[in-house]
């Protein structure tokens, strides 16, 4: 059974995609009226350890081994990904095991945090909404 990872599924963005859910329970910093995942369960704006990255690093490097090579691992899932303060360690170790670029699809609604840009520039890819700044 997986908690963290999804897919694959395929994507008209990424091709072939193995999504990541760091806050597996809805957490977000909205409750957008056009979101596909329902209404937001825990609403907040401040960064935490949802999950243990090691965690998600094992069940993907698990899931990797049973799969075909994604064309991108997507850090997406059914919150905000931003809020995970463990994304920039998540983006690097994804980085070192070289089996697929990272791409992160996000709110922007923590861009304004500094430290959330600097783990951002680890992705390979950033997939931004901006209608919602």
């Amino acid at each position: 059974m997986r908690t963290y990872i999804f897919g694959p599924v395929p994507s008209r963005r990424l091709g072939i995609s193995l999504g990541v859910d760091l806050t597996p329970t809805k957490t977000c910093s909205f409750d957008c009226l056009y979101c596909q995942l329902s209404k937001t369960r825990f609403h907040t704006s401040t960064r935490s350890q949802f999950c243990n990255p090691d965690d998600v690093l094992n069940e993907l490097k698990a899931v990797l081994s049973e799969i075909a090579r994604p064309d991108w691992i997507t850090i997406s899932g059914t919150g905000e990904p931003t809020l995970h303060s463990g994304l920039g360690y998540i983006l690097a170790e994804i980085k070192k095991l070289g089996s697929a670029p990272s791409c992160v699809i996000t709110n922007s609604s923590l861009m304004h945090i500094p430290e959330v840009r600097q783990e951002l520039l680890l992705a390979d890819r950033l997939l931004p909404t901006i209608s919602t700044v």
